[in-house]
């Protein structure tokens, strides 16, 4: 078949104004003259484009004139001829088809052959791709096939299809099941080609975490040791207060005996009533710290023993049965003794 003779912007431009503006009238009127003017605009780079070569960025603005004027047969023919000379038969072969169909209800005869001439002449130079889905795999519920992204429906599975020459990618999903992918080249003109999906493998789920199972309800307190140390503390805490109170009143004693005629009323003092100034002043001191610490430990212990975990009962009547030794606090002269076992 000759080539078809080189377009030009204007010659495009010409064919877009009376094949896709003027297709009807109906139409025409519909066409809001912003989206026309959009259009045209497309239209006329893509022209340009084609002139110098760049295919790949024509056919898109031609994609983008056809949705936007669906009834422009001028642009539907400037799209396929922009696909043959990019290479991409199949899609060529799939617009000239098209415009045969609409040119031939629209009673343009003339633009009719032309389009079914030059599809049937590119049919034979067509590749095709074949996608066999085996009943194994069809059996599979929810399964889905692409091609490039867009779905292949059952019907198109096992069916010889016209395909653009170039890389294309299948890919088939189906819930639990892993994906299946492939990547397929078509080499050119009149290539055949035939890819047979494979099974999908089962997806398996990831054990579950084992956790520890929660303890026994009448497991003992986890710090058995807190209630005995702050029986402890407390005592240590009343010693201390005790020591306190008594350093204290030894304090009040020397300084009452210094005032019995060894210091005046101007604190005027004797030797002897120096001497029993600083021991009172010594036995305050003392006084003051161990009620201090006393006091300290009578509040940490109290802490201790509030905060201290409850055991359940069971447990309660375990630790206080057959063969246990309770828990003793008792004070003595030497400190403070605590007996028991935890």
């Amino acid at each position: 078949m000759p080539a078809p003779p080189r377009r030009t912007a204007a010659s495009l431009a010409l064919a877009l104004s009376l094949g896709l503006l003027t297709a009807t009238s109906a139409h025409a009127q519909s066409a809001d003259a912003q989206t026309a003017a959009t259009a045209q605009s497309l239209y006329d780079q893509a022209s340009a484009d084609m002139d110098a070569g760049q295919f790949a960025r024509a056919c898109p603005k031609l994609e983008e004139v056809t949705r936007l004027i669906p009834d422009g047969l001028g642009a539907k023919l400037t799209l396929a001829e922009c696909y043959e000379k990019a290479g991409r038969l199949a899609s060529a072969w799939a617009q000239y088809t098209l415009v045969e169909t609409l040119a031939a209800r629209a009673g343009q005869a003339e633009r009719a052959q032309q389009a079914a001439t030059t599809a049937a002449a590119l049919k034979p130079r067509l590749a095709t791709l074949t996608v066999e889905v085996p009943e194994e795999v069809r059996s599979v519920t929810g399964l889905a096939i692409t091609r490039d992204g867009v779905t292949l429906g059952e019907a198109q599975w096992g069916v010889t299809l016209p395909i653009d020459a170039g890389a294309h990618t299948l890919v088939a999903t189906a819930p639990g099941r892993k994906p299946w992918k492939e990547a397929v080249q078509v080499s050119g003109e009149g290539a055949k080609v035939a890819v047979t999906v494979k099974p999908l493998q089962v997806e398996v789920a990831a054990p579950a975490p084992v956790q520890a199972p929660p303890p026994p309800a009448d497991t003992v307190s986890e710090r058995p040791w807190q209630r005995p140390v702050a029986l402890a503390a407390m005592g240590v805490g009343v010693i201390g207060v005790g020591v306190g109170a008594g350093l204290g009143g030894m304090a009040i004693a020397r300084n009452n005996e210094s005032n019995d005629g060894h210091c005046d009323v101007e604190n005027y003092c004797s030797q002897e009533g120096v001497d029993l100034r600083n021991q009172a002043i010594a036995f305050g001191t003392g006084a003051t710290i161990a009620m201090i610490a006393g006091g300290a430990l009578l509040a940490g212990g109290a802490v201790l023993w509030f905060t201290a975990p409850t055991a359940p009962s069971s447990a309660k009547e375990k630790v206080a049965g057959k063969g246990s030794t309770p828990t003793r606090v008792a004070v003595t002269p030497g400190g403070v003794l605590v007996q028991g076992r935890w």
